[in-house]
């Protein structure tokens, strides 16, 4: 009952959030298959490729919508590997900002050239156009989404 509720034509939220699911689920799947030949992991990607601007643990983790022991956790694992480095932040003591190290942006440039090599692949079966058009789509709902939880949370 609930699956087919969900399947079903008048539920369209609820087809629009599992179509977003499985997206997600395949775009990580996708991201460990770029990343796994370079002993790295999406996640790990998520994470160097957030410290190419320096940002806290915290701010990261908000921004990838994770929760931020998970991204400490993976962090840490970074920082042990020499691939980000902990540096003091300029305008509060209490926490500190990831950095890359030359080795992690060696790291994250291999992973972007892996990248660029598979969306050139996948973009041969897309309509430019028409996945413009569902990113903006995408974004825009993002933003609405964004005001209500605000607007629950206050």
């Amino acid at each position: 009952m609930f699956m087919a509720a969900i399947k079903s034509s008048e539920d369209p939220w609820g087809q629009l959030v599992s179509s977003i699911f499985k997206l997600n689920g395949l775009i990580l799947q996708a991201g460990d298959n770029i990343t796994q030949p370079i002993g790295q992991s999406s996640a790990r990607w998520q994470v160097l490729s957030r410290a190419f601007e320096p940002q806290t643990v915290a701010q990261m983790a908000r921004d990838m919508g994770h929760a931020r022991q998970g991204v400490q956790r993976i962090a840490d694992i970074l920082v042990l590997e020499n691939l980000l480095t902990y540096q003091d932040h300029p305008t509060d003591q209490r926490t500190k900002l990831l950095h890359l190290t030359p080795q992690g942006l060696k790291i994250l440039e291999t992973i972007h050239a892996r990248r660029m090599e598979w969306s050139k692949q996948i973009m041969k079966k897309l309509d430019l156009k028409k996945l413009i058009e569902i990113t903006n789509a995408l974004e825009k709902l993002g933003k609405t989404l964004e005001v209500e939880i605000n607007t629950h949370n206050d």
